[in-house]
């Protein structure tokens, strides 16, 4: 009698499975399709993303290397066309390096533009070397408070940026005739165990010039360093 009763229960169980098939069959196999389709979407997107990022970089490296080559002109147009590419790293990257294919040229204006417009930027890499490179740029141009307020975010405790910052100020106060407040400046960096090697070396040398000449014209004048493009190596 078990048997019998085991038998009914799975005819009135495979009876209601079919109901249930021929009323939702339907949604479940559209379910399976649009699962199947977006888990193929997904990955043509990633291949289709992948390839155009490396596109980008291959386009990078190029205008990187027209630079280099002294092809202002050419390293302009390429850097220019990858800033408004919609990959925001690259896109900012290229924003600084078009500053320096402006300088290269003698278009101060649109470099000093962009560089201001890159010093709010909110990957502090990138706004750091804007500040510093345009703090460079208008150290000639612009009273002492003006640069100082403009290095004001980096020449603060714990940035490693500050040393970068300081080496501007000294330079501000060698062309200023304050050649005693420089030599003390110079000296100071030159001692400065956190700063870079190469800002060390440099601070060292300009200070012993000025020491060996502490009345000595300005004609002479510590050359500005290229603003880096990341964070400054030690």
């Amino acid at each position: 009698m078990s048997d019998i009763f085991q038998e009914v229960e799975e005819d009135v169980r495979r009876e209601r499975y079919e109901q249930l098939w021929k009323k939702y069959g339907n949604y479940v196999v559209a379910a399976a399709v649009v699962l199947v389709l977006a888990v193929g979407g997904y990955q043509a997107w990633k291949a289709y993303d992948l390839n155009q990022r490396q596109q980008i970089s291959d386009r990078y490296q190029a205008a990187q290397a027209l630079a280099e080559a002294g092809k202002a002109t050419e390293a302009e147009a390429a850097f220019l066309e990858l800033s408004k590419d919609r990959h925001t790293g690259y896109a900012t990257l290229a924003k600084l390096h078009l500053a320096g294919a402006y300088l290269a040229q003698g278009k101060r204006d649109p470099a000093l533009t962009l560089l201001r417009e890159l010093t709010t930027n909110s990957d502090p890499a990138i706004s750091n070397a804007a500040r510093l490179r345009l703090a460079w740029m208008e150290a000639d141009a612009r009273p002492r408070n003006e640069v100082e307020a403009i290095l004001a975010p980096l020449n603060v405790a714990d940035n490693p940026w500050r040393f970068a910052a300081a080496e501007v100020l000294a330079y501000m106060d060698f062309k200023s005739g304050s050649r005693t407040q420089a030599e003390t400046d110079y000296l100071k960096l030159s001692q400065e165990l956190e700063a870079p090697a190469n800002l060390r070396q440099r601070a060292a040398a300009i200070a012993q010039y000025l020491k060996a000449n502490p009345a000595g014209s300005t004609s002479v004048t510590p050359s500005a360093p290229q603003a880096a493009t990341g964070s400054p190596s030690k």
